[in-house]
């Protein structure tokens, strides 16, 4: 009989022991896309991006995931110097996640100069196996 206590209290806790939420795995994802954004690291977005990515700026354009790879590795238009997320919240859904942030950003423009970047930004997160994919982002001017 003890030993059958034993076992479901050790079951019971492996049940609610789960060290990282989904909402904690997500928010590492943001912070390591952000990272990303600034490396222009195409390995880091390869694994971390849907092969089905559709991306869309504040500016109308909307890019799938080799369009966006491209761009940010080829530093035009811009070269990111630094990326942050104000605001975050996260909704975590079954297997997705809804995402909404302000993106602030300073970068280097093709002349050279420095631009500061401050647009709302939403993303889309799907669950894939035990890795969170930014499936879609709409950036929005403010």
């Amino acid at each position: 009989m003890k030993h059958l206590i034993f076992l479901s209290l050790f079951f019971l806790f492996c049940s609610f022991s789960n060290p990282i939420s989904d909402m904690e795995e997500v928010e590492k994802a943001v912070a390591e896309f952000t990272k990303a954004v600034v490396e222009a690291d195409k390995a880091k977005f390869e694994t971390i991006l849907s092969k089905d990515l559709v991306y869309g700026h504040s500016n109308g354009a909307v890019q799938d995931k080799q369009e966006f790879i491209e761009e940010i590795i080829s530093l035009t238009p811009f070269d990111y110097l630094s990326v942050n997320v104000n605001d975050q919240t996260i909704k975590v859904s079954g297997n997705v996640a809804v995402v909404r942030h302000i993106y602030v950003a300073q970068a280097k423009n093709n002349n050279g100069d420095i631009v500061d970047i401050r647009i709302g930004n939403m993303m889309v997160w799907v669950k894939n196996g035990k890795d969170w994919k930014l499936l879609s982002r709409q950036a929005y001017r403010l």
